[in-house]
């Protein structure tokens, strides 16, 4: 009876979003009703949304319906959770079958077994690539990166250094906003002077290796860990090989200072699961971050850093729709990695922004499978801006990435794009940046 009612659920509101096939202009006879909820908002929060989002509650893949009646191409995914695109049928019913369960959260004191369904499934995944042997689950990206921090710190008997990239991004807690360097999400916030920088030169990987070298020389055993992102999301959205990564981690493993690789944002994006798999460093990691894709978020780590009794825990772990959502969005983009589909659309997105390379619209293409940054013809902050908000007027949502005077264009797409929407999306891209340079 329960599962009927789920299918008959899932298949009404997949009859509303398979109406949904392009770009649509909104109802102007709802612009007086919209404007009202977008400025009772703003009054509410005490500032305006960045875009005019509101959602109907429908979608199809890229493709989300708003309140206004338009419909929008999301090539950024709510910045990753969105990985599977809108009103996917799998995950309709995985957090349906969440909801009918007794309580809305579960916790590290009271779960159910989808709980340790999510944890095996982790581990296999980790397991395969790495020595990560445990999982902690938590409800976000930040809070993942927090019980890290603290797994690390414990180990290191309270060892407060912290390596970290420059253009790092680790979360908005006190200690993440420490770590993140952008001067932006820290305004009068106090510094803790915790963190070393290293630069992420990919192009130079020897100056990287001689400032940490430098680093070491000047504090030895009060450095804890090297916190990375393998590629960096709010910093830009740039990569850098194997060749730079790999003199930095052993480095790192001759002194005994903890790994620890942060994939709240690339999990599930780069044609693997783990950036690390596909970069082949495996080997080297102690403690690893995941989140977003997942619907939820983890910390992973090995033998050697499970904790001591009582460090990390919480309230919550997830919602109940959260952890049956995640063990289907592991099981869908498992099939999606090995059936290749994640690397097709690496090359079929690359191959049209190559084409706006070639017309001088873009430059500095960069990306793995389903996350791209890339540089307008200007890169000035405020014009990137004003860029946004003219392509989401047009029908696409992306956003912002890189800090100081460079601003790039990020893209995390769903991994249910198809060709013709990958089409729809460049039209508006093309358009909007040659409205830009007018």
């Amino acid at each position: 009876m329960t599962q009927a009612l789920i299918e008959q659920i899932t298949a009404q509101i997949q009859e509303k979003s398979l109406r949904l096939t392009e770009p649509k202009a909104p109802d102007t006879s709802k612009k007086e009703e919209y404007s009202h909820f977008l400025k009772s908002i703003a009054e509410l929060r005490g500032r305006p949304l960045y875009y005019p989002y509101l959602s109907a509650g429908i979608g199809h893949g890229p493709l989300v319906q708003l309140l206004d009646g338009s419909v929008k191409l999301d090539f950024v995914c709510g910045i990753g959770p969105h990985i599977l695109g809108h009103s996917h049928p799998e995950l309709i019913k995985s957090a349906l079958q969440g909801a009918l369960e007794d309580t809305v959260q579960q916790g590290h004191l009271l779960m159910g077994p989808i709980y340790l369904k999510v944890l095996e499934k982790l581990i296999e995944i980790a397991g395969k690539n790495s020595r990560l042997s445990y999982a902690w689950l938590a409800p976000s990206g930040t809070m993942a990166n927090e019980n890290a921090l603290k797994v690390i710190r414990q180990k290191k008997q309270g060892v407060r250094k912290i390596l970290a990239f420059e253009r790092a991004f680790a979360g908005r807690s006190l200690m993440m906003c420490e770590i993140t360097d952008n001067p932006s999400v820290k305004q009068g916030l106090p510094s803790y002077n915790e963190v070393l920088r290293v630069p992420f030169c990919p192009d130079n990987p020897d100056k990287a290796l001689q400032i940490l070298k430098r680093h070491w020389e000047a504090e030895k055993e009060n450095i804890a860990c090297f916190i990375m992102e393998l590629m960096q999301g709010d910093g830009g959205c740039f990569l850098a090989t194997r060749d730079f990564f790999a003199p930095l981690l052993e480095f790192c493993k001759s002194k005994e200072i903890a790994v620890w690789f942060d994939e709240v944002q690339t999990f599930g994006r780069s044609g693997a699961f783990f950036a690390f798999e596909k970069l082949n460093l495996g080997e080297y990691v102690d403690v690893c971050t995941i989140g977003k894709a997942l619907q939820m978020s983890a910390s992973l780590w090995t033998k050697e850093y499970n904790p001591k009794p009582g460090l990390v825990s919480g309230t919550f772990s997830s919602s109940s729709s959260s952890l049956h959502s995640a063990l289907t969005a592991l099981n869908v983009l498992e099939t999606y990695i090995k059936e290749g589909r994640i690397e097709k659309i690496h090359q079929a997105w690359k191959e049209r922004l190559e084409v706006l390379e070639k017309e001088s619209l873009l430059s500095q293409i960069e990306g793995w499978g389903l996350m791209w940054g890339a540089t307008p013809a200007t890169s000035q902050p405020d014009q990137v801006s004003q860029l946004l908000q003219i392509l989401f007027k047009k029908g696409l949502i992306c956003f912002s990435c890189g800090q100081g005077d460079i601003k790039r264009l990020r893209f995390l797409l769903p991994a249910v794009v198809e060709e013709k929407q990958l089409d729809q999306a460049l039209s508006i891209l093309r358009a909007g940046l040659l409205e830009l340079k007018k």
